[in-house]
């Protein structure tokens, strides 16, 4: 089974545009030159993968593309005709000088419009398998990994064929010989699935070659991956790829470490921090680049976020209602898939602070018997770590905040242990609601 994410974990990563002018992750990957290619990515980024196998081909594939560069020129305009000429829902054109000359009169009477864009669909597809036979000989073939090989190799026999070698024979010596109605039949008639087989890998070169180039300006790296039956997690410099001036983390789960308790006040980074972890997982099992200098990671076969989870009014489910079904999801999935990446921020605080503290508490450790998956949980209930403090798979971290000159600024850095800072009451009287509450009762008192 593929690895599996849901909708609430969408929604939390922001991998796919809901609403206009919003920022996704797929926007930040969207370097596609067509929007065939568009459609490519979109369906490589809707599709993780669990087999280390096929990660590792996907992951070198977008690595050749970032070594080697895109092996042919395309052109955005040549490559929208040529997917509308395909969409004509249009009779082909007879293959033979007689008919054609007919045809050719009978569809201009008809439709002037179709007569064009068969006419130019033809030609831009003749121009374009020019470039691939032109082309096609200068990539080295000794750094093409197995399924770019495959995709390669469907071109070159495709190139072969009699009716095609002989088109690109002809057209070669006299450019201007095109012979729309017999190249129109070749094309949507006698190899109409193969053409758009090779269409369509055109535009998943384009896809690749898209990613590629944004690691390459975003300074992302490949990730590697470990084998190991307990989970492996390494990143240097992690970062959010939409924030401008990021600050990057360090992070080392190893030596049966699964679960992270986060810690921090407010507004100090953690929420961001979860939201980039999150993303790389995603990413790694992608096979694509992710925002960092370095990772290792586990395969996992899934990825559940609860970050930004909403209460559901339609159903009568209050916040906390909606949490505790989330942890039931999570446990089913456990159940399902074996080994899955979680993440909590701020678990259970749709409630009050002794039931929060108590089911916190024994969520986290029945997550705790579960060593084939990673948990990363933040709470503001740091007396939950003093019960955790022994435990040999529990790693600490937090975010600070300091109080200087009466501002209170954030290094918005990861560190090692726990945070026992507050920064409610200041930000209630940096904002003067102390003495705005203050004033509503004098008033309300006269």
């Amino acid at each position: 089974m593929a690895f599996q994410i849901d909708n609430q974990t969408v929604k939390d990563l922001e991998l796919f545009s809901d609403r206009p002018n919003s920022k996704s992750i797929i926007d930040f990957f969207n370097r596609t030159k067509t929007f065939g290619g568009k459609l490519q990515l979109r369906g490589l980024m809707e599709s993780p993968l669990d087999d280390i196998k096929e990660i590792t081909q996907r992951r070198d594939c977008i690595k050749f593309f970032t070594d080697i560069g895109l092996p042919i020129t395309i052109n955005s305009s040549q490559m929208d005709f040529i997917d509308h000429y395909f969409r004509l829902n249009k009779t082909t054109l007879r293959p033979n000088v007689i008919d054609a000359y007919f045809n050719k009169i009978y569809i201009r009477q008809r439709n002037r419009n179709d007569h064009y864009l068969i006419q130019t669909g033809v030609e831009k597809l003749v121009f374009l398998l020019l470039e691939l036979e032109k082309q096609l000989p200068k990539i080295p073939k000794t750094k093409i990994p197995q399924p770019l090989g495959k995709f390669f190799s469907f071109i070159r026999k495709y190139l072969q064929k009699i009716e095609i070698s002989s088109l690109i024979k002809d057209i070669k010596s006299n450019p201007k010989l095109i012979k729309h109605y017999r190249y129109d039949w070749i094309f949507r008639d006698k190899y109409k699935k193969e053409t758009q087989d090779l269409i369509n890998i055109i535009y998943l070169f384009d896809a690749f070659n898209a990613v590629a180039q944004t690691a390459k300006e975003k300074n992302l790296c490949l990730p590697n991956y470990s084998e190991s039956p307990t989970p492996v997690l390494k990143l240097k410099n992690l970062f959010h790829p939409l924030l401008k001036s990021p600050v990057p983390y360090d992070l080392d789960m190893r030596l049966g470490k699964n679960i992270c308790f986060l810690t921090g006040p407010n507004m100090a980074g953690k929420s961001t921090f979860l939201k980039s972890l999150g993303l790389s997982i995603y990413l790694s099992h992608l096979g694509f680049p992710v925002p960092a200098q370095h990772m290792k990671t586990s395969i996992y076969s899934g990825l559940i976020t609860t970050i930004n989870l909403p209460d559901n009014m339609g159903l009568g489910h209050s916040h906390f209602y909606s949490e505790v079904k989330r942890v039931k999801d999570v446990a089913l999935k456990i159940k399902e898939k074996g080994n899955v990446f979680v993440i909590f921020d701020e678990l259970f605080r749709g409630t009050n602070v002794k039931d929060a503290f108590d089911a916190s508490l024994y969520v986290i450790k029945s997550f705790s018997a579960v060593k084939s998956s990673s948990f990363f949980i933040s709470t503001h209930i740091t007396e939950i770590a003093e019960q955790l403090i022994d435990w040999s798979n529990v790693k600490f971290k937090y975010f600070d905040a300091k109080i200087s000159n009466n501002e209170l600024t954030y290094s918005y850095r990861l560190k090692d242990g726990v945070s026992h800072e507050r920064s409610g009451m200041h930000i209630l009287e940096k904002e003067n609601i102390l003495t705005i509450l203050n004033s509503m009762n004098k008033t309300t008192q006269k």
